[in-house]
């Protein structure tokens, strides 16, 4: 039964900031993008026992090689990150670099759980 609470959690959380990511995308989309690029949106909750700013500003400042972070907005114990990676090499588009990212991530001190909410690929 905990189980299914926590989908229903997650899917709360998801509609909740789907229309933010749906505003944000247009934002997002408006810089200059690399050859071959891997962009992402992360939802992270926060554990009762963090602290909500401080675990967001880890979020913020974790060095991910490739990639690059921005934190759009947090609300109560939530914090969206959009997350871009460049993916060059081998010939072929992929996502490595943005896996590894996302597992960074979601290994920083504070954070209960990580959601990706969107991926997509841009190509110039």
């Amino acid at each position: 039964m905990s189980e299914q609470l926590a989908l229903a959690k997650i899917s709360r959380h998801a509609r909740r900031y789907a229309a933010a990511i749906f505003a944000t995308g247009t934002l997002a989309g408006s810089h200059v993008a690399s050859a071959e690029q891997a962009q992402a949106y992360l939802l992270f909750e926060i554990a009762a026992a963090s602290d909500p700013s401080g675990t967001a500003e880890k979020l913020r400042s974790t060095s991910l090689g490739n990639c690059l972070q921005v934190v759009i907005g947090s609300f109560a114990r939530d914090v969206i990150v959009h997350l871009a990676c460049d993916e060059r090499g081998g010939g072929q588009v992929g996502t490595s670099y943005l896996n590894q990212a996302v597992l960074e991530l979601s290994r920083v001190n504070g954070v209960a759980q990580s959601t990706v909410l969107m991926v997509r690929r841009v190509a110039q």
